[in-house]
């Protein structure tokens, strides 16, 4: 089901939102889990304490089975944890369990933040000031022991939060930024903007029926027949924002409030590079300062039918500027992948086996 790709550099934003999880207000089910050593094991000449596993243990999972909704599987009659998932890729590739998947994903990431403190003490870098007061704030504002009841105390809980949010993130930046080490030019930077940025505001409609199957001609004239309404909305009043709101009243339950949309809510400025493929083309198929309705395959598999306003991604002019982050990721992420995944090569990893086969993800779930 899901491909976890073990050289795909995580995207730093990416990899501060699944840290995140870790703050999500979940609550965490009344369960201890006794009688395991406290050490999990070793990764290079570091030990791994099993709280400091089981928090990344914990990440793993939360991202997995509630940020992408597998606990609803259980409604439908469905076992989440008995579904196959692939992972690995090439001659490495395996089909695993959902719980053995969460195990392998929480494994890499203990090794990648060894490998990232690692290039932190090669190049004597400290953790962006910035993004530490940010998430010790966030640290702050929870509870004593939240999650002692899973064997994680407030220091593993803590350390991996930080870990994750701040190792990939301060490496990087401090890097390829501005005065750093691999400082990429502003023509550089400006000529990846050119090329790779897109701006657009998009109304996306599925063309599959309700039994998940492709409609029919007829039925697909209907949507797009839709789709050409807000179109003439947007051509009569100039505000892609009232062509919003009349398609988000018609997808609203009776008695529902909607409220109007901005245009900084609609507004979406992306790197093409990091985007779904599919979708970038019938954006690209689009004008600059005009609107069409489309037909594409979102991810290249689910027939979708959108109504596409193409912006200019020079106004406003500080687009560029506001950009910084994600040109220097989508331009040099595979460069820098390429030396974190060379020092995870050289990390000898060994995790006790009585403890990565006591601590099961499913031990988290709670009473839903």
């Amino acid at each position: 089901m899901t491909k976890h790709v073990k050289r795909t550099f995580v995207a730093v934003l990416a990899v501060a939102l699944s840290a995140a999880l870790l703050l999500s207000g979940c609550s965490a089910p009344k369960l201890i889990i006794g009688g395991i050593s406290r050490t999990a094991g070793t990764i290079g000449e570091e030990k791994v304490a099993t709280g400091e596993y089981l928090a990344y243990l914990y990440n793993s999972f939360y991202s997995m089975y509630y940020s992408q909704g597998l606990y609803q599987y259980a409604q439908y009659g469905y076992d989440a944890w008995g579904q196959e998932y692939t992972y690995g890729e090439g001659d490495d590739e395996q089909k695993v369990d959902l719980a053995e998947y969460i195990k392998l994903t929480a494994k890499d990431n203990l090794v990648r933040q060894a490998a990232l403190r690692q290039l932190l003490k090669k190049y004597n870098i400290e953790w962006n000031a910035d993004k530490l007061k940010e998430t010790e704030e966030q640290l702050a504002s929870l509870g004593k022991d939240a999650y002692l009841a899973l064997g994680i105390n407030d220091e593993h809980f803590a350390d991996a939060y930080k870990q994750l949010v701040l190792n990939e993130y301060s490496v990087f930046y401090t890097l390829y930024g501005k005065g750093g080490e691999r400082e990429v030019s502003e023509a550089d930077r400006r000529a990846y903007f050119e090329k790779n940025f897109v701006s657009y505001k998009i109304i996306e409609m599925s063309l599959l029926d309700s039994e998940g199957a492709e409609m029919g001609d007829k039925a697909k004239k209907e949507v797009t027949d839709e789709l050409e309404d807000y179109l003439a909305i947007y051509k009569q009043t100039g505000s892609f924002e009232k062509a919003v709101d009349t398609y988000n009243k018609s997808q609203a339950t009776d008695g529902e409030e909607t409220q109007a949309s901005t245009d900084a809510q609609n507004r979406k400025d992306v790197d093409a590079s990091q985007a779904d493929e599919q979708l970038i083309k019938a954006v690209r198929s689009v004008d600059v300062g005009s609107a069409k309705v489309v037909t594409y395959k979102a991810g290249g598999t689910t027939p979708t039918a959108a109504l596409i306003l193409r912006l200019d991604i020079h106004t406003p002019n500080t687009l560029f500027a506001d950009k910084t982050e994600e040109i220097l990721y989508g331009a040099k992420h595979e460069e820098f992948d390429a030396e974190v995944q060379k020092v995870i090569d050289g990390l000898p990893v060994k995790l006790k086996a009585s403890v990565v086969k006591k601590c099961s993800p499913k031990n988290f779930v709670t009473n839903e």
